[in-house]
């Protein structure tokens, strides 16, 4: 029986991560309150059909439903006990109303979650509006293959269904993930031309007990091993629709109240589906860990979003794009309320200035108050009203009254009250002068050892690699790469003639003294045209070892080459190694350098045009340098660019988080890969039987 609920598991896992779902925790939500004023539109001073009118509704539903109608709608509110579990069904109800000249909406609220029937993709030519609420839903899967459906043309505008659960039949699902690759766009995009507003909260999927026994004992039509097939070729099959759906109305989407959505879930969901009038995104109380790359870079999926829910999550970081300001047109707000923000870096306070249409709201987060360099930094930021209102932080003013969680002598104290005395920061003291004198020496002859081999061994390395073909002892293996290219060359097309004879040159020369043969990504000659201008950057960057920037005046004056500098920083974090190469074309005052670019060069190292050994710091940046023996390296250790000596500018420690890998789409939630649960891929991301509800 275990390896049979397993088998369902899988199957289920991978249907729910192509649409977008999986299980919910069954708490009641915000939602109630959120669609409230449509119910009352129709229910204030309207005229209360009730009971009699048989010819409105099925007669079996004349216990059931209270009808209103106003201005040729009429508003139905539905209350289903267990007496009349089962008899609300919307195949019947869309049949009986087929020729009736009014619109219908239906409020459906169920009684210790009795039974409806509602199929996706819920169409029918007159009714706009359906709220269902703690109802338990079955035939999900009724309307899959019925030609009717295609012709009906879209007409829902509402979609609300919150805390309620979503009956699986397992021979309807095997079904549908067999076929997927046949759905056809009516079928899978649902309502897409005429949906407004869509609200998905708090859905729990449960399986058909009768049927997965009837797979156990051997009577299913489906063997475990034809269940497994159908779930791993679902994701293959999803890649091959011919459609893409186009929620060219919706404006509003309530996906909230889930501790195990798939990791998965916002890449499938923006990659077959676009939102252009999209300004609402509700993804509360959701698990997150971080703020995924699609929220990172919002503007690219949702370019009219203004405001973006991630709060009751445990997000420990503000990760949002810098280049923000350049794509983004609108003000957005972003909603990073009770999360588990720890603290808050100088970095952090300098993305937060540098954004001017974008606000942030990171109120009732656990701040830690206890010593450590960010704090004081923070500290001295938020005590200094100059540098507070140089850094742009005058729309952060509430970063002042919020308090400390840790340590408890602290807990409850402003962070404007809290001084670094109050901190606790221990201070350096000695009992004797002894061990300070000892301490004095070693430093000294620490400081002059570290002095001559700093200024002789960045020479000595280089160019005992490039005129000699030597790595010395002391020099770290680097562990090879399978790419495409050596480097991504990141240039402004006023340098293109100086790029082009210097990078074809070193193509040209490099397997005829002896190096590996250099293959540069130059855009004017590399680029795949019909790609994005996007894509080719993110694809040029991944496939590459190294990324070179040309740094100019003109470089700084280009947005498509800013775009390029943050695409390479990123995959520099993800890679956790020395993925960019600068190179300094001129002189530039600093105070022209926009904010990351400077910090960038002070972290991050760089090689002058003008140097007297040009040629030799590229060629040894962009080498590989391997040893005969690297078997015996671990695997896991990069250390490329950690002491990479090529560079001449002054380097300075820099702690990398890593990142996850950039996701190859992203665009949509709304297809029936997201109304249905994360059915086919790692059973552990999602409960695999059962629900719990409040």
């Amino acid at each position: 029986m275990r390896r049979t609920v397993m088998c369902v598991c899988f199957l289920f896992t991978v249907y729910l991560i192509y649409h977008g779902h999986s299980q919910e925790n069954s708490t009641e939500t915000l939602q109630d309150s959120m669609m409230e004023f449509l119910k009352q539109d129709f229910m204030n001073e309207n005229e209360t059909i009730g009971n009699n009118r048989n010819s409105i509704l099925p007669e079996s539903l004349n216990d059931t439903c209270t009808i209103t109608e106003t201005n040729g709608t009429y508003f139905c509110y539905c209350l289903i006990d267990k007496n009349h579990s089962g008899l609300w069904d919307f195949t019947a109800i869309r049949q009986w109303i087929l020729n009736s000249s009014y619109e219908f909406q239906f409020d459906l609220k169920c009684v210790n979650f009795s039974k409806i029937a509602l199929p996706w993709p819920i169409k029918a030519k007159n009714i706009d509006f359906v709220r269902v609420k703690r109802c338990t839903i079955t035939g999900f899967f009724m309307d899959y293959g019925n030609p009717y459906i295609e012709t009906i043309p879209d007409h829902l505008r509402v979609m609300d269904i919150s805390n309620s659960v979503v009956l699986i039949g397992l021979q309807d699902l095997v079904t549908m993930v067999t076929n997927f690759k046949e759905v056809t766009e009516d079928y899978n995009c649902g309502n897409d031309k005429t949906l407004q507003t869509l609200i998905y909260a708090n859905v729990t999927y449960i399986y058909d007990m009768d049927e997965i026994n009837s797979l156990e004992e051997g009577k299913s039509e489906n063997s475990e091993d034809e269940i497994i097939g159908a779930g791993s070729n679902m994701i293959a099959n999803t890649r091959e629709l011919d459609h893409r759906c186009s929620f060219n109305e919706l404006k509003e989407i309530d996906q909230s109240t889930s501790t195990t959505k798939s990791r998965y879930f916002l890449s499938i969901q923006t990659e077959l589906s676009t939102f252009p009038k999209l300004t609402f995104y509700n993804f509360s109380n959701t698990g997150q860990i971080e703020i995924t790359k699609e929220f990172q870079t919002w503007w690219r999926f949702f370019p009219k979003m203004e405001l973006l829910d991630l709060s009751y999550n445990i997000i420990s970081t503000i990760d949002l794009d810098p280049s923000a300001y350049t794509w983004s047109t609108f003000k957005i707000k972003i909603d990073l309320r009770y999360n588990n923000i720890t603290e808050l870096s100088q970095e952090d306070l300098e993305l937060l200035g540098s954004l001017p249409n974008v606000d942030v709201d990171i109120r009732y987060n656990p701040i830690h108050c206890e010593c450590s360099d960010h704090m004081i930094e923070l500290l001295e930021i938020i005590h200094d009203d100059t540098k507070w209102e140089a850094m742009g932080l005058h729309r952060y003013d509430y970063l002042k009254n919020m308090t400390c969680n840790l340590p408890d002598k602290l807990k409850g104290r402003k962070l404007s009250e809290i001084t670094k005395s109050d901190i606790s920061c221990p201070m350096f003291s000695a009992t004797s002068p002894a061990p300070i004198i000892v301490l004095s020496i070693c430093i000294v002859i620490l400081i002059v050892i570290i002095i001559l081999l700093t200024k002789f061994r960045k020479e000595i390395f280089i160019l005992t690699y490039t005129r000699f073909h030597i790595i010395l002892p002391c020099q770290p293996a680097e562990v090879s790469e399978n790419k495409t290219y050596d480097a991504f060359v990141s240039y402004s097309s006023q340098d293109e003639e100086w790029v082009s004879k210097t990078f074809k040159e070193l193509e040209a020369s490099s397997q005829s003294d002896g190096y590996h043969q250099f293959r540069f990504c130059l855009h004017h000659r590399d680029f795949i045209p019909g790609k994005t201008i996007f894509d080719n950057v993110i694809d040029s960057v991944e496939s590459s070892r190294h990324t070179v920037i040309i740094l100019s005046k003109h470089f700084l004056q280009s947005h498509y080459c800013m775009y390029e500098f943050h695409e390479a920083f990123q995959q520099s974090i993800i890679e956790r190694k020395r993925h960019m190469v600068v190179v300094l074309m001129e002189n530039i005052p600093e105070g022209e350098l926009p904010t990351d670019l400077k910090r960038c060069l002070k972290t991050f190292t760089y090689i002058r045009r003008d140097d007297s050994i040009f040629k030799d710091r590229l060629i040894f940046a962009m080498s590989h340098k391997g040893r005969k023996d690297a078997k015996s390296q671990n695997k896991n250790t990069v250390t490329d660019g950690l002491d990479n000596p090529v560079f001449s500018s002054s380097e300075k420690d820099v702690t990398l988080r890593l990142e996850t890998s950039r996701p190859r789409h992203d665009d949509s939630v709304i297809t029936l890969s997201q109304i249905v649960p994360d059915l086919v891929v790692g059973h552990n991301e999602s409960k695999s039987n059962g629900y719990t509800i409040a």
